[in-house]
């Protein structure tokens, strides 16, 4: 089977399961783009291409509670529900790779091999969005309300790959209400302060349960998670940031 019908054959698997971003960068793009960081053939020498794995929007979380509803025993034994369901479809459509002879290696941004990939770099280069002042990508159409699930570094050459978003670049002309929206200024025309915001986060019930920054962003209003959503990663957010903060008690 060609290159091109294996990807489209990827993106319609996880599309059915809620994953609406199936994207493809060129190895030799991201490496250059990466500013000397780990290299892709640092963890897999045959790397030739990157398919990306996100959701966007508020489409994922319905399939995802079907899901749970109709497999009570996955829900019953895990813990990290979106992250072992994300490792979950990764396996499944692993088999596509596998039954096309291609060579890859999965990797997540969570887990053990978390920072073998740059999946903000990754995001940008593949056109999920653009980096904004909250430290995440911004879209278009779906706003702040990206998330990227997974990856599989691959051996298969394509003909085209997904390129970055053009003539978008909406921080600057914006008004900013995620500035103002933070209770303790983490936002700023710099960026985000990722420390603050977190020992913040971990110190005090105000944002446990949402980002008041991300839900003011003008972009993507209709694409907003429903709250049981945005609580749900927070509570997993706020989980691996203490722990961060238990290993690393000098940051």
């Amino acid at each position: 089977m060609d290159p091109k019908t294996v990807l489209e054959q990827l993106r319609t698997y996880f599309l059915d399961s809620g994953f609406n971003l199936t994207l493809a960068i060129n190895s030799a793009k991201y490496n250059a783009a990466n500013g000397g960081a780990k290299n892709l053939e640092s963890i897999f020498p045959q790397a030739k291409s990157i398919i990306l794995v996100g959701f966007a929007g508020k489409e994922f979380w319905s399939i995802f509670l079907d899901y749970l509803q109709n497999n009570p025993e996955f829900k019953k034994n895990n813990i990290d529900l979106i992250d072992n369901y994300s490792v979950l479809k990764f396996v499944e459509a692993s088999e596509i790779l596998n039954t096309n002879q291609i060579d890859f290696k999965t990797v997540y941004p969570f887990g053990d091999n978390a920072l073998d990939l740059n999946f903000l770099k990754l995001g940008e280069l593949a056109g999920a969005g653009v980096p904004s002042l909250l430290g995440i990508l911004l879209h278009q159409v779906y706003g702040p309300w990206i998330s990227l699930r997974g990856a599989f570094i691959t051996n298969m050459e394509l003909s085209e790959y997904d390129e970055p978003l053009s003539d978008f670049s909406p921080c600057p002309s914006c008004d900013k209400p995620c500035i103002s929206a933070c209770p303790i200024n983490t936002i700023s025309e710099l960026g985000w302060d990722w420390e603050s915001c977190m020992k913040f986060r971990i110190s005090d019930e105000t944002c446990s349960s949402l980002c008041a920054s991300r839900r003011a962003c003008p972009y993507g209003q209709e694409e907003q998670y429903t709250l049981e959503q945005l609580h749900y990663h927070h509570k997993f957010v706020l989980k691996s940031v203490k722990q961060y903060f238990k290993e690393n008690p000098k940051s």
